[in-house]
């Protein structure tokens, strides 16, 4: 409990130096881990903001709160695990009837989007769509589900999760070393720490509504079978 509430004060007062401690750092590798690899692979958590974390990870190299390599690499095993359990799901759970109700509770516009990608460009849609919310959560599913073979699927899962990984990172470390970021640093860092907890919440938001707008449809099918 106390890291934790050492973490909130770090983030709060931007105090690096306490977010490069060791006894604080694992939590943001856990943390960051374990967010990538839900929402690359878990539907219900697709609204998680990976893209913008991965963009703050990136300035936070450039502030030596983590090490290139070491995290990049923890960040592209979160999001190609998170990917294969996406597949697996398909592949040996697709008929299931948690994962057919996990499906339809993302909007029709992105299963549009990942089956357009899918049926255009085969696996090769992995690379596009890691950069498309939703869609990159998607798409292992509809892979899986296509019967495609696993040695395939992992080796585009593990090229396209290191490109999306390494992309946004370094976005995010040349920017930490641009010089408006250096002239504006904490009004810069007190938004990006804002804008993963704005999307959580309009995420949270649009999936209880979604789940009560199923709600009310199942209902009013019940009610005109009755």
């Amino acid at each position: 409990m106390d890291t934790i509430l050492s973490l909130y004060e770090a983030f709060k007062t931007l105090d690096y130096s306490t977010l490069s401690n060791p006894s604080v750092l694992w939590i943001l590798y856990a943390m960051l881990f374990s967010i990538l690899f839900l929402e690359n692979g878990i539907l219900p958590a697709a609204f998680l903001p990976g893209d913008s974390l991965i963009f703050i990870t990136g300035i936070l190299i450039s502030l030596d709160v983590f090490h290139f390599g070491l995290i990049n690499l923890i960040l592209i095993a979160g999001a190609a695990l998170g990917t294969w359990i996406g597949y697996a799901q398909g592949r040996w759970l697709g008929k299931t009837a948690i994962v057919k109700s996990w499906m339809a509770h993302l909007p029709k516009k992105y299963h549009w989007q990942a089956e357009l990608l899918f049926h255009k460009y085969g696996l090769a849609a992995l690379f596009f769509g890691r950069f498309i919310p939703f869609v990159r959560t998607l798409l292992p599913l509809l892979a899986g589900l296509s019967g495609l073979k696993s040695a395939r699927f992992h080796l585009y899962n593990w090229l396209s999760a290191t490109l999306w990984i390494c992309l946004i990172t370094t976005a995010g470390y040349l920017f930490g070393l641009s010089p408006i970021f250096k002239t504006y640093e904490k009004q810069f860092m007190t938004i990006f720490m804002l804008i993963p907890i704005v999307l959580l919440c309009l995420g949270l938001i649009a999936s209880l509504w979604l789940m009560f707008k199923r709600w009310q449809i199942k209902n009013k099918q019940k009610n005109n079978h009755s």
